[in-house]
């Protein structure tokens, strides 16, 4: 009989799996169709379902050893540094949404400002991004407060050890929430006080366009929000590993098929809120359809009766 610590890593392996294959989609889609996708809010879209997909594939590796026969344990040092790549992996989820953010904020509020929302810049804050993310999370690796997990078989930074952990809870969730939190409140109160001044300067496209970007801001903050609420579990483990001095043992197993829902509920929004994205994973699945109503059409537009031409190709053939 399976133990429920397998159980709940089989189950957690068939989630990232789902996840693997939802975010597989999402770029594949996006490389198809680059031309047509080729924007700045896409670039930045694209970059989020990439450090996504990356911690899937991290994710599931380390599931995998889990289950099996502990690979990773082989080599320690290599099991550290896939550790390391995990955790960067997972706070580039939540930068990315901050780049998401500060895109919105100048497209609302310093629009005039051409050079703040032209493609090279973004590509540029992407890459200064990702050293950022290594920057912060490389030296962990040189304290040595990665280790090998004492009920699984993958390392990471254990939830026992309490200043790593705070470390880790500032950068990867408290630091990302407070930036899309100002960025919001100053556009708020940025179309706030446009609409009390009844400004006849920004043209109404400009001011539809603002509502839209606020309205994307506030799904990108309440997934950011959704996601720290489902890691809270986390802050609970480690709260009870300081006061009884030894962790819960499925602790990691808990955490783990949490962060697996969270990187499928992060595909599917990603999907909701990208109209163009949507629009083109739309057009793929119902294409098929498309073609067969198109087909039928120019019969009916030629108004000619079904029962006439089957009557026509019967003489045809009785000739």
């Amino acid at each position: 009989m399976l133990s429920t610590a397998t159980i709940l890593g089989i189950t957690n392996w068939c989630f990232i799996y789902i996840a693997i294959l939802i975010h597989v989609m999402i770029i594949f889609i996006m490389i198809k169709f680059r031309r047509e996708l080729r924007d700045v809010s896409i670039l930045l879209t694209r970059n989020t379902s990439l450090s996504a997909l990356l911690l899937c594939i991290a994710a599931f590796v380390m599931i995998s050893s889990n289950l099996f026969s502990g690979f990773l344990l082989h080599n320690i040092k290599f099991c550290y540094a896939w550790g390391l790549f995990y955790d960067i992996f997972e706070c580039s989820i939540y930068y990315s949404y901050c780049l998401q953010a500060f895109y919105r904020l100048c497209r609302v509020i310093f629009y005039k400002k051409k050079f703040l929302l032209s493609y090279s810049l973004y590509t540029i804050l992407i890459i200064g991004q990702w050293i950022l993310v290594l920057a912060l999370l490389l030296p962990p690796v040189f304290v040595n407060w990665y280790a090998r997990l004492p009920t699984e078989n993958y390392c990471l930074i254990p939830y026992t050890y309490i200043g790593p952990e705070i470390y880790h809870i500032l950068l990867l969730y408290l630091i990302p929430l407070i930036c899309l939190g100002i960025i919001y409140i100053w556009i708020t109160r940025y179309m706030h006080n446009i609409s009390q001044a009844r400004s006849l300067a920004i043209a109404a496209t400009q001011r539809i366009r603002n509502q839209r970007d606020l309205t994307v801001i506030k799904r990108i903050l309440m997934l950011i929000s959704i996601l720290i609420g489902l890691r809270f579990p986390t802050v609970i483990f480690m709260i009870q590993g300081a006061i009884t001095q030894s962790l819960y043992p499925l602790a990691y197993a808990i955490v783990g098929l949490i962060t697996s829902i969270c990187l499928i509920l992060i595909g599917i929004i990603t999907i909701q809120i990208t109209s163009q994205l949507r629009k083109q994973f739309l057009n793929i699945f119902f294409h098929q359809n498309n073609q067969i109503q198109t087909e039928t059409v120019p019969l009916n537009q030629r108004n000619t009766p079904v029962a006439v031409i089957a009557y026509f190709n019967n003489n045809q053939r009785s000739k």
